[in-house]
């Protein structure tokens, strides 16, 4: 069975005292999903994550831990695919959230800032919402989120 890897992230603000968090709406669905990506050859799954969230949120952001990973099988052409995707959990530097350069926007129709307790109900894939889980534990600790 043929294997892919993809990395991603969930970026991380404070507004007003609380979290918020970036998430995409991939070119014609109608799900929220977080931004993620195809690791190129040559790249680590950190650099890809970073990569790809810049891409696909316009967004310059810093690595602050790892958030595992998910694994599932689907179906492309009719063949089955096996994919690891590894999640990274970074803070918003800079950019403005939607702003794309030209390749990157025909993947994403709309990028937003939502509200950490919005996050998982929000997101529309399974495995994703098990790793915002992870993130907003992380964060509502806040043992592992250092200080601007």
């Amino acid at each position: 069975m043929p294997r892919e890897a993809s990395a991603g992230g969930i970026v991380i603000r404070e507004n007003a005292g609380s979290w918020e968090v970036a998430v995409i709406r991939p070119h014609g669905r109608s799900l929220w999903a977080l931004p993620k990506g195809h690791v190129d050859p040559g790249e680590t799954p950190e650099q890809t994550a970073t990569r790809e969230v810049r891409e696909e949120t316009g967004l310059t952001a810093s690595l602050l831990s790892s958030l595992g990973e998910i694994r599932y099988v689907y179906q492309f052409r009719g063949q089955r695919i096996f994919k690891r995707v590894h999640f990274f959990l970074f803070r918003y530097l800079s950019g403005e959230l939607g702003v794309l350069p030209p390749g990157p926007r025909v993947e994403v129709d709309e990028a937003r800032w939502v509200p950490l307790v919005q996050l998982v109900p929000m997101l529309g894939y399974k495995g994703e919402k098990s790793i915002a889980a992870r993130a907003v534990k992380l964060l509502r600790a806040g043992d592992s989120i250092p200080p601007k």
